[in-house]
């Protein structure tokens, strides 16, 4: 049976996936996926881990990457160090004993405060064993562990990006070429070197890369970036391409001068090294002229990565895309041939021993329905990220760490109560604490008989960010709807103003907060006394303010009555409402819930009382008891105003610090009642 693996490159500027299947030596690329990370925030005040994770949730939701696939991750160059280390003719299982102790005095970290892994050079000298050994500090890894975990994605090696490369290019090229060369892969902040000698490896990353040459560019030719970079990249297409072409040598010409410090230093150490040959790769190496001006500087051989010749291409993989996209997906491929174990290849893998263990214990230990279920919540979390970042609101991507805190607390309170009791009922608390009920499909009478609803379930850790998804995309609706006069905005409230916002708190900021309140008693049994089962019936609750223009003598009250009507209550057509019931239903499909139901049945699912929607107007008083309208320094941060829009949330050009305002909260309001009710038990359990 074929062997499959994802490898993921996590860039600067994107995430780069593929899938790669093995067998028999063979290796057929099956997914080719590229993810802008400015799609998810990056470049509108979020994070770069935030806006990788819900990047990476994209990809594993689209893609349906599962938690027991084999999935390896890169970590940059620039957090990485390598050596190659001499030690004396131990055997194997003394290898790593050794390193520690001769590599004390090379490596400029503690090994015991790092993670760090080797691979044995078997085409070394006999009388010495030679390993390349390679290290990162260990919060630099558990922060992309970190970051995969928040998209709900389970990784099975960490690998260094130039090492990737090492692995692309040994089993794609000639081993002419791929027994002794040097690489560069050009990035847009750093081009990483890798020298290649046999299975001996040096890496180095230099500082010069394709924002210099943009940089060069507008001053040459007084450009703003955006037009500098567009010029850089169809410079074959311009009338002045000799020029254009003058003006990029200065940078390339120091990035030549890097690659000579690199291979003389590493030909200093390994005087029998021959390398004439460069390999490029990366979006900078499709620049005008650039592969023959190497050829000019450095009197090499030069190969640019083209159309994979080995690697098979499935019939799901368009061949075009693959050849515009091949010299950016190198680190990728060659991270994918290494999860498929293929031979001669570099296996150095960075993550931690007891993060694996950990995992493995965690699989022994929780059922596979509540490790699916728990485990959803880090999906969430992404979901979140990503939905919020691509409205340009950072304190809101920050804030769904919450989700995080709460699900973990009701694990732990979970934990207390199954130490006792027998598998039935702890079967029953896993279901009920991981899913809900929340609406249910009437079913057409049997002769005379009216039989119950079926509940519909979900699971309640998806619930918050299909509902914040949903009243995210019925906003940018009703703005779009007003058309560009129209001045709504997400309002930035100095306080909570509605109130009754006690719970755990889910996701807080200053524009949209969600809690969970559960009843008191969490627990309660089947029957007298048998084992308490997790029974509790949750509220959540999401509240997010709205601001409006008020413009032509209208009032708060009118402006709310308006987003009311276009917004809608549970059981109407209104934007949120068509939202929110479509996602919900969607789920309810997906997870077989609907099988069988006509769309007239699925049509007239009931959602009172679990789902309820309101918006009502928010009191100026919560800010000010003088004041007779919301202004502008009321809702908007320091930083501007954030104005809503068809695709997201922009500055806006215009301010008006004059217009007052009224503010409105919308509210969606969600009972999850216990799956499994004590009146019926689900059978078999």
């Amino acid at each position: 049976m074929a062997k499959s693996a994802w490898g993921i490159e996590l860039g600067t500027s994107s995430v780069k996936a593929v899938k790669v299947t093995g067998d028999r030596g063979s290796a057929t690329l099956e997914e080719v996926e590229i993810v802008s990370l400015a799609d998810f925030g990056l470049g509108s005040g979020t994070s770069h881990e935030d806006a990788t994770s819900g990047a990476l949730n994209d990809l594993r939701t689209r893609k349906g990457i599962k938690r027991d696939d084999t999935v390896y991750v890169s970590i940059s160059g620039q957090n990485t160090l390598g050596r190659i280390i001499s030690l004396p003719p131990v055997s194997n299982d003394k290898i790593r004993e050794t390193i520690l102790n001769e590599a004390r005095s090379q490596i400029p970290i503690k090994l015991e405060e790092a993670v760090w892994d080797y691979q044995v050079i078997e085409d070394a000298d006999p009388e010495e064993r030679k390993v390349n050994l390679y290290a990162a500090k260990r919060d630099a890894v558990q922060k992309i562990l970190d970051t995969c975990e928040n998209a709900g994605l389970q990784i099975k090696g960490v690998q260094v990006a130039p090492l990737g490369i090492y692995n692309y290019i040994k089993y794609e090229m000639d081993d002419n070429v791929s027994d002794c060369c040097v690489a560069i892969d050009i990035g847009a902040d750093n081009t990483d070197v890798v020298i290649i000698d046999g299975q001996k490896t040096y890496v180095r990353v230099v500082p010069v890369a394709g924002n210099d040459i943009t940089k060069a560019l507008r001053a040459r030719f007084k450009l703003p970036a955006d037009q500098a970079e567009k010029l850089k990249r169809n410079a074959a297409k311009s009338k002045d391409a000799a020029a254009v072409f003058e003006a990029m040598k200065p940078p390339l010409k120091e990035m030549v001068g890097e690659i000579y410090r690199a291979v003389g230093f590493y030909k200093s150490q390994n005087e029998d090294a021959n390398i004439n040959q460069l390999v490029m790769m990366g979006n900078g190496s499709k620049l005008l002229n650039i592969k023959k001006f190497f050829e000019q500087q450095l009197q090499y051989h030069v190969h640019k990565v083209d159309t994979p010749q080995r690697l098979a291409l499935a019939r799901t993989v368009d061949p075009s895309e693959v050849q515009n996209t091949i010299q950016s997906l190198c680190v990728a491929i060659g991270l994918g041939l290494q999860g498929i174990g293929l031979d001669g290849l570099n296996s150095i893998n960075l993550i931690p021993p007891e993060y694996l263990s950990a995992k493995a214990t965690e699989k022994l230990r929780l059922p596979f329905f509540v490790g699916g279920g728990i485990a959803a919540a880090g999906g969430v979390i992404a979901l979140l990220m990503g939905v919020f970042a691509t409205s340009g609101v950072d304190p809101m991507v920050s804030a769904a760490q919450g989700l995080s805190t709460a699900a973990s607390a009701r694990d732990a309170e979970y934990r207390k109560h199954v130490t006792v009791g027998d598998a039935q009922h702890k079967v029953r608390s896993l279901r009920n604490l991981v899913e809900a009920q929340i609406a249910a499909l009437p079913v057409p009478k049997d002769g005379e008989v009216q039989p119950p609803p079926i509940p519909l379930t979900v699971r309640s850790n998806l619930l918050p960010g299909i509902v914040a998804d949903s009243v995210h995309s019925a906003l940018q609706q009703h703005v779009a709807r007003q058309g560009e006069s129209n001045r709504t905005f997400y309002a930035h409230m100095p306080q909570k103003s509605g109130g009754g916002a006690s719970g755990d708190s889910i996701l807080n900021s200053t524009v949209m907060w969600m809690t969970q309140v559960s009843e008191p008693a969490a627990y309660t049994p089947f029957k007298e006394g048998e084992t308490p089962v997790f029974m509790a019936k949750r509220t959540l609750t999401c509240r997010t303010n709205i601001a409006m223009e008020l413009s032509g003598g209208g009032s708060s009250q009118s402006m709310n009555d308006t987003l009311k009507t276009a917004l809608g209550e549970i059981n109407s057509n209104g934007l949120l409402a068509t939202e929110l019931k479509k996602r919900l239903t969607d789920y309810f499909r997906e997870s077989g819930q609907l099988a069988g139901a006509k769309d007239a049945e699925i049509a007239k699912i009931k959602w009172e009382p679990w789902v309820s929607i309101s918006v009502n107007v928010v009191p100026v008083s919560v800010i000010s008891s003088s004041q007779q309208a919301f202004m502008l320094k009321d809702i908007v941060p320091d930083t501007g105003d954030l104005e809503m829009s068809e695709n997201r949330s922009a500055r806006s050009n215009k301010p008006a610090p004059s217009a007052s305002y009224a503010v409105s909260e919308v509210t969606v309001r969600i009972t999850l009642e216990p799956a499994v009710k004590p009146e019926a038990p689900a059978e078999g359990e």
